[in-house]
């Protein structure tokens, strides 16, 4: 019995217990201490593993924070390139340099560019100032000139024809850049016009190339087939000629055999012997005893089936049947031949008018399927643009005449205005002149005024009838004596002759007398003069707040 020390010291408790199973146990406690390193050690990788990825991440916080700080200190530097980006100059000046002092330069450039800006405004506020005083000096000498010399300066009138020749060009060139544009379009348009018919003038040389090789194709092929056809001719003229030598062959044989049976059956009966046939009716008899078989009925079986074979021959006597059924059997054959032959070239003649109709089908549908369709939108396009181009035409005549009616009636208006400039005019005395009349005149003579012509057609009939209304007011106050009237009345047969000699090319008419001349009494109102005197007194009771039908008169 083991004690309990050595027990509790070597785990022992049979008193059997030898040194290998001490050993055993010795094993068994290494694996053990081995498993529990291994997994100490795997512990240990796995906390050192944490412990690096701890440390890297510590490492990035503490560059991250101290970027950060960086910032908070001296500046964002990426703030400031992205904000000079766009400025080379300042990205070029200020680069990597610490915030602070960036903003204290460019605050200190601000300073300078501000200082420089209040200079310069009052550099521009004094140059205003004494711009002012020359408008005003220029203005009051310009009064004075105007004053002193009357009428536009020459300064001006120069200025006027600069300007109206300038506008004279820009119209020009208005014009030319507008024929410049409508050539370019046409030019575009024949481009175009080019390549479509390029492309058809290559179609048709395809079409012509394809409908040249089908003629081709046609050509020979009606060669081959009038070759067939002279051949069949000379076969079928061959084969007439054959039937027909045939044909004479077989009446002169039919003629000479007719002879032969007309020959033999008038001779038959001197060919027959009585006696032979005398001792044939004995031998008949006498065998007659002897066979079973009757001679005579033998005999006339015989002659029933030679009787038969005669009929079905055609043959006048019996020892022509065996040449009959020989020439019998030779024209069957023969024909029997010529029926091959004939149904082979029937057959082939059959086979050969198929090829010909196929042929036939393949020559009508040789051309183009869209030819018919192309020709009929041709014409139909053909016919569209000559209706646009008579339509087009028309347009540009209807056009040409209106404008020549619209400028004919704005230069008559413009005439009436021109004889009516003088209606409703002050008459103001004339000046003497401040310079001498030869200066004068070299300077008018240098100074060529463009005269001002008025181009709105509505303008010109208000004028016209404005100065019309003052014309006839005018006249309607105006006294007519009896020495007007006669001049008036001079005058207008005067007129009145020159238009009649220049319209019709007749004599001089003579003055007076030919054409009967009434005129109203101005002094008495009419109908018109009436009405129009009515309107301006309702005109002038109208009130300011009322509105008005017609815009004021100037």
């Amino acid at each position: 019995m083991l004690s309990a020390a050595k027990v509790r010291i070597h785990g022992m408790q049979d008193e059997n217990w030898v040194i290998k199973d001490k050993i055993n146990q010795y094993r068994g406690l290494i694996k053990l201490y081995e498993r529990d390193r291994k997994i100490h050690e795997g512990d240990l990788a796995k906390q050192k593993r944490r412990y690096l990825r701890d440390i890297r991440q510590l490492r990035k916080d503490i560059t991250t924070k101290r970027q950060e700080l960086g910032v908070v200190v001296y500046g964002d530097k990426q703030f400031l390139r992205n904000a000079f980006q766009e400025h080379r100059r300042l990205q070029l000046t200020y680069m990597n340099s610490q915030a602070d002092k960036v903003l204290e330069s460019i605050h200190q450039e601000n300073f300078n560019k501000r200082k420089q800006l209040d200079r310069i405004r009052y550099t521009k506020k004094k140059k205003m100032e004494k711009f002012r005083r020359i408008q005003l000096a220029s203005a009051e000498i310009r009064d004075r000139l105007l004053y002193e010399m009357g009428g536009k300066l020459p300064a001006e009138k120069k200025e006027q024809a600069v300007a109206n020749y300038v506008q004279r060009a820009n119209i020009k060139k208005n014009a030319a850049l507008a024929i410049k544009v409508m050539y370019k379009k046409i030019l575009d348009i024949l481009k175009k016009d080019s390549s479509y018919f390029t492309v058809v003038l290559e179609a048709l040389k395809v079409d012509c190339r394809a409908q040249g090789k089908c003629l081709m194709g046609a050509t020979e092929m009606g060669q081959l087939a009038m070759e067939y056809l002279d051949d069949r001719k000379f076969e079928f003229n061959k084969l007439e000629k054959e039937i027909k030598a045939n044909m004479k062959e077989r009446e002169r044989t039919l003629k000479l055999v007719r002879r032969e049976v007309a020959y033999l059956t008038d001779s038959f009966p001197n060919l027959i012997r009585k006696e032979e046939a005398t001792n044939l009716d004995e031998l008949y008899e006498e065998q007659e005893n002897v066979s079973l078989h009757s001679v005579h009925w033998e005999l006339e079986e015989v002659m029933s089936i030679c009787k038969n074979l005669q009929r079905g021959t055609l043959v006048s006597a019996f020892d022509q049947i065996l040449l009959r059924l020989k020439e019998q059997q030779y024209q069957s054959e023969r024909l029997m031949t010529q029926l091959t032959q004939n149904s082979m070239k029937r057959n082939a003649l059959i086979e050969d008018r198929k090829h010909a109709i196929l042929m036939l089908d393949s020559l009508k549908n040789v051309g183009q399927e869209t030819t018919a369709q192309y020709i009929l939108e041709k014409d139909h396009l053909k016919s569209s643009l000559e209706a646009e181009v008579r339509e087009e035409k028309n347009l540009k005549k209807a056009l040409d005449e209106k404008g020549r009616l619209i400028i004919e009636m704005k230069t008559s208006l413009q005439q009436i205005n021109q004889l009516l400039s003088s209606v409703g005019a002050p008459n103001v005395p004339r000046s003497p002149p401040a310079v001498p009349a030869a200066i004068q005149y070299a300077m008018d003579e240098s100074i060529q005024p463009v005269p001002e012509v008025e181009a709105d057609f509505d303008k010109l009939v208000l004028n016209a009838r404005q100065k019309l209304n003052v014309l006839i007011q005018a006249i309607a106050k105006m006294e007519v004596t009896s020495e007007i009237r006669a001049n008036a009345n001079l005058f207008y047969h005067n007129i009145l002759a020159r238009s009649m000699r220049d319209s019709y090319k007749d004599e001089v008419v003579a003055e007076g007398g030919l054409i009967e001349f009434e005129i109203e009494d101005p002094n008495v109102p009419n109908h018109a003069v009436i009405k129009l005197r009515s309107k301006q007194l309702v005109e002038s009771q109208v009130s300011e707040f009322d509105v008005p039908d017609q815009p004021a008169k100037k």
